[in-house]
């Protein structure tokens, strides 16, 4: 008879799924198993926890300051001297010879005067008289913005900018060959042009421009120096130029301008892709493809970009200050400052620095930001040494000689002694005889009173001198 409970016969046999095989669950525990397969999740995962364990290491701080207020400069094209300096280029001849000898002609025409000029000289800038009008019309202006500061990024062009040291070039000539036919006036208007136009590079920009700037300004003030000491430069158009050069000098922009520019240059370079890309390719001879893995494992660029906001909230808030009032550096390799506890909310200074080397694009994209400072604090000097020189040669004019101390200018010449910008307690810009000539000066970046050495001696180079200044020559008949 057939057993109606086939399953529960003495001698059937348990399921083959529990009698035999072991738990599946059991199977994945077992270490033979488990412990290859925890190894394989940890090596997928520990580029990840790498990457994660980087980021969280720099706080986040946001950006150091309003970006969006920042980042649009309101201005019509009709009130920004770029627009009339765009149309200039466009105008710009090039020169009929390119050979050092010519040039060297050139730059002797500039700074020795213009009887130095050849015909090759005198006739590009006759062809460029039509592009020295419009771009004239432009240092009229007040303001200037070659690019929106939102939209700057790395790879973003200058044009108008760089050619402005052509402008510069040719407006020192102009002056210089006005001043050899007699007409002082009009030599002044091309020189506080171009201190005009150098201010325009300067604002709503970044570090290049800034330097761009600085190098227009020192070609302008060195042709100034020579009108300056013109016999026939009387002293009324002497008090007209250091009226209008004060005005001009108005329109410096803050220091914190570039730098806060630089920041968005880089904010918006990390975290544009293609931009990012465009950056390093040059220098770096490893593919793309395997770049951007490597970069993503290293934290970047949120590293970077999180360095940025500590590096530059650092830097701001003491750019602006005289070097007397700023606080003291920090050392280290890049310089920065040793702010008091909760200042700031910025990483401590040594902290920061050791942050700042281990961050990839952080360390190949930040600028000399050290030696951009140092450029304005020169800047800053040449630009008090400037207007005190005018006032020096006023008072010479008026008096006969120069004048025993800078005290001597107030109230007729100066309403109040100048500062000096580098000095370490606020004390005066200094004067010092010097046979005929006159030594303006400023203590340098050093902040010692070397003596006047202002490094204006043959083959020496003014930046590298100890003291900053202009030497004011006698206004021989």
């Amino acid at each position: 008879m057939t057993n109606p409970h086939p399953s529960t016969a003495p001698n059937s046999f348990p399921p083959e799924s529990l009698a035999e095989k072991p738990s599946r669950l059991l199977w994945w525990l077992h270490p033979k198993v488990a412990l290859p397969l925890t190894l394989l999740g940890l090596l997928l995962a520990a580029p990840f926890l790498y990457r994660g364990y980087r980021i969280s290491r720099v706080p986040d701080i946001g950006d150091p300051f309003n970006v969006e207020a920042f980042g649009t400069v309101n201005i019509a094209p009709a009130d920004n001297a770029m627009t009339q300096y765009a149309l200039a280029t466009t105008l710009l001849r090039k020169r009929g010879y390119s050979g050092n000898a010519d040039l060297e002609i050139e730059e002797k025409a500039r700074t020795q005067g213009w009887t130095f000029a050849s015909e090759a000289v005198a006739k590009w800038l006759d062809d460029n008289q039509p592009a020295l009008a419009e771009w004239r019309k432009g240092t009229k202006l007040s303001q200037a913005v070659a690019i929106q500061p939102k939209d700057f990024r790395f790879t973003s062009t200058l044009e108008v900018v760089l050619e402005s040291r052509e402008f510069s070039r040719l407006a020192t000539l102009q002056a210089e060959r006005c001043a050899h036919d007699g007409d002082l006036d009009a030599a002044w208007g091309w020189l506080l042009a171009d201190v005009r136009a150098s201010r325009h590079v300067e604002q709503n920009g970044c570090l290049i421009q800034r330097l761009v700037g600085i190098a227009i300004f020192y070609r302008a003030t060195d042709g100034i120096k020579r009108w300056a000491a013109h016999p026939a430069v009387t002293p009324d158009l002497l008090r007209k130029a250091l009226a209008e050069f004060h005005e001009a000098d108005g329109l410096t922009p803050a220091n914190s301008v570039a730098m806060k520019t630089e920041y968005l240059v880089l904010r918006n370079t990390l975290k544009n892709a293609k931009a990012l890309q465009e950056v390093l390719g040059d220098g770096i001879d490893v593919p793309w493809g395997l770049r951007s893995p490597m970069l993503f494992v290293m934290g970047e660029p949120d590293v970077s970009l999180k360095v940025f906001e500590h590096l530059f909230a650092n830097i701001l808030s003491e750019i602006d200050k005289p070097i007397r009032d700023r606080a003291p550096s920090a050392g280290g390799s890049f310089q920065l400052y040793d702010l008091p506890p909760g200042s700031a909310a910025c990483m401590p200074a040594r902290e920061l620095d050791n942050v700042v080397k281990s961050a990839v694009l952080a360390g190949f994209t930040l600028p000399a930001y050290q030696q951009a400072d140092a450029a304005m604090q020169r800047e800053a000097a040449r630009r008090a040494t400037v207007s005190l020189m005018l006032a020096c040669q006023l008072h010479h004019r008026l008096h006969g000689d120069w004048p025993a101390k800078v005290e001597d200018l107030v109230p007729d010449n100066l309403a109040k002694p100048p500062a000096d910008p580098l000095g370490k307690s606020g004390e005066q810009m200094r004067l010092k005889r010097d046979g005929d000539d006159l030594v303006i000066y400023s203590v340098g970046l050093n902040g010692a009173d070397d003596g006047g050495n202002i490094g204006d001696s043959a083959g020496a180079n003014p930046n590298e001198a100890p003291d900053q200044g202009a030497r004011a020559k006698y206004p021989k008949k």
